[in-house]
């Protein structure tokens, strides 16, 4: 069942879990750069999985990305997310000649687009992306829609709660692995529909066309 297929307005868990975490599949390949999202609430963890990734010479080069003006950034911050993570990366084993840093975007279909613009001078034919698990179909889904020609590796950051084996154990409140979770699988929905994103099928999710 294809994205825009779906019109069901309230979505059980089992629907949520398939829209947002099915296929998504860490093939262990490595390339030269791996792009790393940026999230205020979440850039030690996504960090981490970028230091881990380099360490292990899965990547070469790093981009962190993100601006001051992102939804995450609730308190305002006037440090980019993209900056915050080049201080964390560095002090964590990055060495800074293999950082590049993207600060002007802030959503993901920016962080992307500004990022390949940095790129547009390289042959890229993969490239890794790192951000939380939740996130991580949503960027492919960019990916595949407007860059149909580069492969993407997917690494995926676990913080212990938007993650696929928890995000159901919290309540709906603001900010709850829950409310972030049921939000991006509503949001893939929308923008396939509006074709901002690739229009993935959703294997093992039953046709529902009633509201």
């Amino acid at each position: 069942m294809r994205l825009t297929e779906i019109e069901k307005e309230t979505l059980t868990d089992e629907e949520i879990e398939k829209i947002v975490y099915s296929d998504i599949i860490d093939t262990g390949e490595s390339t030269t750069y791996g792009i790393v999202f940026g999230n205020s609430m979440l850039i030690k963890e996504r960090v981490k999985t970028a230091v881990d990734a380099y360490q292990k010479k899965r990547i070469t080069k790093v981009i962190f990305t993100g601006g001051i003006n992102g939804i995450s950034n609730t308190e305002k911050d006037k440090i980019s997310e993209a900056q915050k993570m080049k201080v964390l990366a560095i002090k964590q084993g990055i060495k800074e000649n293999d950082i590049i840093i993207e600060e002007e975007s802030n959503n993901t279909f920016e962080n992307i687009d500004n990022t390949m613009n940095i790129l547009k001078k390289e042959t890229i034919s993969q490239i890794a992306i790192i951000t939380s698990e939740f996130h991580l179909k949503r960027c492919m889904a960019i990916m595949k829609k407007n860059y149909p020609n580069i492969k993407t590796i997917l690494i995926a950051s676990f913080d212990g709660f938007t993650d696929k084996n928890n995000w159901y154990l919290s309540d709906a409140s603001w900010n709850s692995g829950r409310s972030i979770v049921t939000y991006e699988a509503n949001l893939l929905i929308k923008y396939a529909k509006e074709g901002k994103i690739e229009n993935l099928n959703i294997k093992g999710l039953s046709k529902v066309l009633s509201k």
